[in-house]
């Protein structure tokens, strides 16, 4: 068959990875017969942002190439299925699904550290804030500081280490809120005359990322840990929260964008809700058709199926590993509370293009 020219290349990937990283993929080739409800998604909508991911890549030198300059498949063959895609515009969810069919193998995920991945979410948060510091509007949103080296930590941030050496893109009303925005990586903020900033991610002070619900939980603060109870405990306790906040010393740099787009991802394209996912770009890449199989919560707190494909087009600080995959849901109240809610264990799954190949796809339409 005709991908099994491509498994020396990925066995070679995951054999160079060093022997100490843990979170390092190992790579099992699939049929997509094993990905769990594979035929009851709705491909077509990953297809749309696979091609718009592909259109991007297009124009990047380092794309499908891990930060540790490992190639996740062969060039050529991305270049050929995107080339492939941008001839069928518009398929139907079976077409779509064709596509993938006929030109991707599927690899299942592993690390030596873990079968499973674990899926988390994230939102666009909404902040209140003005171009200009003046009443409730006191804390800064810092854009990429210049001349700083080493980066300072988050509490030596807070407590002005960055004064004056630091572009302030904006000042919010709300410390709590521009925290889970860093955690989020994006957002939105609304200015007094009703006017949206978009604020994306640009960089990070290199600081290793601390989820604070742990140490709330060892200290007695917290009994569940979720993003809804410790946003509620930070408001309700506002003399501990720097202390708390400041036990994450990673910190979040931004840049602003139009207000009128659903918020960028680390591709420099607006994300999709329910199909951008975010990854470890350490050990990962952007614009890989990813399949995940895991579990998501609804109001009434039942655990129900998440399974769909979606794409690499993000990153954050808290991704480590191969099958670590944050999933963004989008913006709004429910949008939220889905991120808040999801952290489970899953199956991923890499499609990742056949070595050669290729011709007419959609032969149901031709």
């Amino acid at each position: 068959m005709r991908y099994f020219l491509l498994l020396p290349l990925l066995l070679l990937a995951a054999c160079e990875t060093p022997t100490g990283d843990l979170n390092r993929a190992i790579l099992t080739q699939s049929r997509f017969g094993d990905l769990p409800d594979w035929k009851n998604d709705k491909q077509a909508e990953a297809y749309q942002v696979f091609v718009e991911s592909c259109r991007v890549n297009d124009r990047r030198p380092a794309a499908y190439t891990t930060k540790t300059s490992l190639p996740i498949g062969e060039r050529a063959a991305w270049r050929r299925v995107c080339q492939l895609s941008y001839r069928f515009p518009n398929p139907t969810d079976g077409e779509a699904r064709q596509f993938f069919e006929s030109n991707f193998t599927p690899f299942r995920v592993t690390t030596p550290a873990s079968q499973k991945g674990r899926l988390t979410g994230y939102y666009e948060p909404l902040l209140r804030g003005s171009l200009v510091r003046e009443g409730r509007y006191q804390t800064p949103v810092y854009g990429m500081p210049r001349g700083v080296a080493p980066f300072p930590s988050r509490a030596a941030i807070e407590s002005g280490a960055l004064n004056g050496r630091a572009p302030v893109l904006l000042y919010v009303d709300d410390p709590v809120m521009l925290f889970f925005l860093h955690i989020q990586g994006s957002g939105k903020v609304r200015l007094p005359d009703g006017k949206l900033v978009g604020i994306n991610y640009a960089g990070q002070n290199g600081h290793n990322y601390i989820a604070i619900g742990r140490p709330m939980k060892e200290e007695g603060l917290l009994e569940e840990v979720t993003m809804q109870t410790i946003r509620d405990w930070l408001y309700a306790n506002p003399r501990e929260a720097r202390r708390i906040m400041n036990k994450n010393p990673s910190y979040i740099f931004f840049k602003r964008s139009p207000g009128d787009q659903m918020a960028k991802g680390a591709l420099g394209i607006p994300l999709t809700p329910g199909r951008s996912l975010a990854v470890d770009d350490e050990r990962s890449t952007y614009g890989v058709p990813i399949y995940i199989a895991t579990k998501s919560h609804n109001r009434a707190g039942w655990e129900t199926p998440y399974r769909r494909l979606m794409v690499a087009q993000d990153t954050g600080g808290a991704l480590v590993g191969a099958h670590r995959g944050d999933i963004f849901f989008g913006r709004g109240e429910q949008e939220e509370w889905q991120a808040g809610q999801q952290n489970a264990l899953g199956k991923v799954y890499w499609l990742l293009p056949n070595a050669q190949g290729g011709g007419l796809q959609f032969l149901n339409v031709f």
